[in-house]
């Protein structure tokens, strides 16, 4: 691969055919490097997850260009721009005219982000333990974001994303965690391992970039959430709803609105989800806070993630949104997956009566998987899928049958 001081001189004084030539060929040869696969094999036109990458390998992506590039690229970047060849003219795009004036900073490169002064304040306060406040400070620094009422909920919807299709009868729609760094590459692996067997969508929440807008309240963004599965499914195909973390409050949510309208959903899964009010729950409002973010902040430094005042902001403004909302008892079956690790910093109770692992304070069934809180969709994807791929069967023999 080029290194990023010649990636310039390698532009320079070619035409913009030829330079998005030169970017695509190396985004398909740093893809392949990632894959351990043949560059033949990574044609332009072919999708990012078609070709297996996963959210880890999406970020090791996203590192080697950055190097390459100079450009400083969330981890989502093959979620947004989702083929070898859109992700090429992106890197064009940002690259602007570098190729003439190399010593000029890269847009969206280090040199030229804007300064985040709020993420400067969220770290210093987790460096001194102080989780409680830090949260307080983007929830209230999230009142400054611009919002968006029910009325205009269409203009700001973002579009479902495919992650494997099949010829199986339920669909798999899956919402993201609301932290500063998830998004839909959470569910990457996840999706993969459906690949042939059936569909696969995730449902992304907008507002994570500088300029986007938050829903104004839970019923806008609720409605927002529930006009999507409806439009990607119509009102007669059975699915299931599937969330992890924070995202399980929303795909209860949406589940319990869609019941409430009469549409059917065949049932729920929760990856490691947790009520928004675990923080004040007995036996885990002294760690549960801290561990999780902890665990955030740790992934932020060990995988290089991009997170700033607008990511931070999202998740206070979504943390306002569902601040009093709790899960209301529905008819569609649930299952809780539970990770069997705990996160650093978690409390376990030698007697017993509290018990660290997540919960759900309505009626479902358990199944515990090997990883803890954020592996069980990286390292340890393979056993949660399968859990719930095992679920899901269940679902749908008792589907057919109705």
């Amino acid at each position: 691969a080029q290194d990023g001081p010649a990636l310039p001189a390698r532009l320079a004084g070619l035409g913009e055919p030829e330079r998005e030539a030169v970017l695509l060929e190396l985004v398909r040869a740093e893809v392949a490097g990632v894959l351990g696969a043949d560059a033949e094999a990574v044609t332009g036109a072919r999708p990012f997850n078609d070709l297996g990458l996963d959210s880890l390998s999406a970020v090791e992506l996203r590192n080697r260009l950055t190097a390459l590039t100079g450009l400083r690229l969330p981890p989502t970047v093959t979620f947004d721009h989702p083929t070898p060849a859109v992700l090429a003219a992106h890197l064009r795009e940002l690259l602007g005219d570098l190729a003439e004036q190399p010593a000029a900073p890269v847009a969206g490169g280090p040199a030229a982000e804007p300064q985040h002064p709020l993420s400067s304040l969220y770290r210093a306060l987790a460096a001194q333990g102080s989780f409680a406040e830090a949260s307080a400070l983007i929830g209230v620094a999230s009142a400054l974001r611009a919002r968006f009422p029910a009325e205009e909920r269409a203009a700001h919807t973002l579009a479902p994303i495919r992650l494997a299709s099949g010829e199986g009868e339920l669909a798999v729609v899956c919402f993201p965690a609301l932290s500063a760094i998830s998004g839909p590459h959470e569910y990457a692996r996840f999706g993969h391992t459906f690949q042939g067997e059936r569909d696969v969508f995730v449902l992304p929440s907008p507002g994570w970039a500088p300029g986007d807008h938050l829903p104004d309240n839970l019923d806008t963004y609720l409605r927002m959430q529930v006009d999507t599965v409806r439009q990607l499914l119509g009102e007669e195909r059975p699915f299931v709803i599937v969330g992890r973390s924070m995202g399980g409050c929303v795909a209860h949510a949406v589940a319990a609105r869609l019941e409430a309208e009469g549409r059917s959903v065949a049932g729920l899964a929760l990856i490691d989800a947790y009520p928004i009010d675990s923080a004040v729950r007995e036996g885990m409002g002294e760690w549960w806070l801290t561990a999780m973010l902890s665990g955030m902040l740790d992934r932020i430094e060990q995988y290089d993630m991009v997170w700033s005042d607008a990511s931070l902001t999202s998740m206070g403004g979504y943390n306002t949104v569902f601040a009093d909302w709790r899960p209301e008892e529905i008819t569609t079956p649930t299952l809780a997956v539970r990770a069997d690790t705990p996160l650093r910093g978690t409390v376990i109770d030698p007697t017993g009566r509290h018990d660290w692992r997540a919960y759900w304070p309505v009626q479902h069934e358990v199944v515990d998987v090997p990883g803890d809180h954020f592996t069980v969709l990286e390292q340890h994807t393979p056993t949660t899928a399968d859990a719930v791929r095992q679920w899901i069967e269940k679902r749908e023999q008792e589907w057919s049958t109705r």
